[in-house]
């Protein structure tokens, strides 16, 4: 008779539960309902991204794969979006959205919030439903904040210039900028009033 170890059925069942368990955490390891995922960037199909979570110093190039991967995105839906960790960077990826006529769009559980703000700023068509917030304030380096440098100095411009990049005029973007700045401390937050949406031109016409 041939007489199977059960040391050795052990070992095969465990092996064939390991790889399955691996396989498995493969298919979960974007949320359920997305095909692929890019750091807070969730591809919801071959034109859509939803974007949820803050963003850090890699956002650019998640951006960037992303793009390579999936280039005929045109909507962002951007959910929960605390901020950024490196305005820099942010900009890098926000200029992609930009060059690629990509669309923004807040549903109403949105809440996006600092550098977030500007992210969205970058989308060809801005819409937004119905208790969606948009959040603002200063930045700062971590020593100073934006508020304690005066109007005009150099470390505002590289703001100025973003939103100059995203289709605002000079005027309109130190308006928009230092509106921001003076909203609220960097350790607060303020979620723009309706009237603040129309008068700085947050959404599109």
């Amino acid at each position: 008779m041939n007489f199977k170890d059960p040391r050795m059925v052990f070992i095969r069942t465990f092996t064939f539960l390991s790889l399955l368990a691996l396989l498995l955490l493969g298919f979960t390891s974007c949320k359920k309902g997305y095909v692929d995922r890019f750091g807070p960037f969730y591809i919801l199909n071959d034109t859509t991204v939803v974007v949820n979570g803050d963003m850090g110093s890699r956002v650019d190039n998640q951006f960037d794969k992303l793009m390579n991967q999936y280039p005929n995105i045109k909507l962002l839906i951007m959910e929960e979006c605390p901020g950024s960790r490196d305005d820099e960077e942010l900009f890098k990826a926000a200029s992609m959205v930009k060059e690629n006529s990509i669309n923004t769009h807040l549903p109403p559980y949105a809440v996006i919030e600092s550098g977030a703000v500007d992210l969205f700023l970058a989308g060809t068509i801005r819409t937004m439903e119905v208790g969606a917030k948009i959040g603002v304030h200063a930045w700062s380096d971590g020593s100073k904040s934006a508020t304690d440098y005066p109007v005009g100095h150099g470390e505002h411009q590289i703001y100025i210039d973003y939103y100059m990049s995203v289709g605002y005029s000079q005027e309109d973007a130190e308006a928009l900028y230092y509106f921001i700045i003076n909203a609220a401390p960097p350790n607060d937050i303020h979620y723009l009033t309706e009237e603040e949406i129309l008068e700085y031109n947050i959404l599109t016409p």
